[in-house]
């Protein structure tokens, strides 16, 4: 064969390798972002049902310390909620920040970086929800003004939280919208 055929065929070869293994990655990072998004549906069904006991709860209060027995069944009950939407949060984070090593573009990298950030953050904001439910089983809150203190700081610590996982989300939407082409790849 002519050397400089061998050449073209060898750099024909090369391309199609590179190629094939940018498909690669980009399928992988795909199945990652896949397996992110179905742990954050899980995620939200658990957080939904946390929500109706942290209602509940919020409803029950008034005849706090006296009902603390009932109330701790259902604290309990949001606890495990809550933790299980935030193990399926971590999950998501975990799958969009191994999708953001893969060789893929700049701006899908960050996307994703910021993904994993907000449901990070997000998680951060479950943790400290579970505080709600603690403080009614904690023995060294005696009465319904200790509680309510407790639920001001818990609260105001759940906006911010909630405020900044909120913004990661949006900025991550914006370099969506700025970037449509790139991804319905």
């Amino acid at each position: 064969m002519n050397p400089r055929k061998k050449l073209y065929a060898l750099l024909a070869l090369l391309i199609t390798a590179c190629f094939l293994v940018s498909c690669g990655e980009m399928n992988r990072a795909k199945r990652l972002v896949e397996d992110g998004n179905n742990a954050v549906k899980e995620s939200e069904k658990y957080a939904v049902e946390a929500d109706a006991k942290l209602k509940e709860l919020d409803r029950r209060r008034e005849e706090f310390p006296s009902n603390r027995e009932q109330l701790g069944v259902v604290s309990q009950e949001a606890i495990e909620l809550l933790d299980q939407a935030a193990g399926k949060l971590r999950e998501a984070a975990s799958n969009y920040e191994a999708a953001g090593q893969a060789k893929i573009d700049d701006k899908l990298k960050e996307y994703l970086s910021l993904k994993s950030q907000e449901f990070s953050k997000h998680v951060e904001h479950l943790e400290v929800a579970r505080e709600i439910p603690k403080s009614v089983m904690d023995s060294s809150v005696t009465d319904f003004s200790l509680l309510n203190e407790r639920r001001v700081d818990i609260n105001e610590r759940i906006e911010k939280l909630q405020k900044e996982w909120v913004d990661l989300a949006a900025r991550a939407k914006k370099i969506q919208e700025e970037n449509k082409e790139k991804f319905e790849q």
